[in-house]
């Protein structure tokens, strides 16, 4: 009887475990990419960005987020959900202070939604924000 309660126990936890994405499975994410497409909440429909003023972002090996210009994205996640796995975000090296964070007052999402597909990803901050897709550079 101990043993079967043993064996229910340890099935119940495996389970239960969390959908985690491990340093290794993140590398794929790993590079630079530029924003290609908006779709606005509410709307099916996806919107081509022009080339002027294109948004970009980095996400580096350990998941950090970083700017264009390299630096810290300001509000940026704590977690990453890439197609239904989870990853926390946790630096292996010092992070310079970006200082176009003291300008900003974030209302940031902890995770932000991401399903990669290839060398395109489309991204969800907040729920009911819209989504942003993404190319690889």
């Amino acid at each position: 009887m101990k043993n079967l309660l043993l064996l229910v126990f340890l099935v119940g936890m495996v389970g239960c475990r969390e959908k985690a994405l491990s340093p290794e499975e993140l590398q794929p994410l790993a590079g630079k990419w530029r924003l290609s497409a908006v779709q606005p909440a509410g709307k099916n429909e996806w919107e081509d960005v022009t080339q002027s003023g294109q948004y970009q972002f980095e996400i580096r090996y350990d998941g950090v987020i970083l700017d264009q210009n390299g630096l810290p994205a300001c509000c940026a996640p704590k977690y990453l959900s890439v197609n239904g796995k989870t990853f926390t975000i946790v630096p292996k090296e010092s992070l310079p202070t970006n200082p176009q964070c003291a300008l900003v007052s974030c209302l940031a999402c902890d995770t932000w939604n991401m399903d990669l597909q290839g060398d395109k990803l489309i991204v969800s901050y907040c729920e009911g924000s819209g989504r942003n897709r993404f190319v690889k550079m």
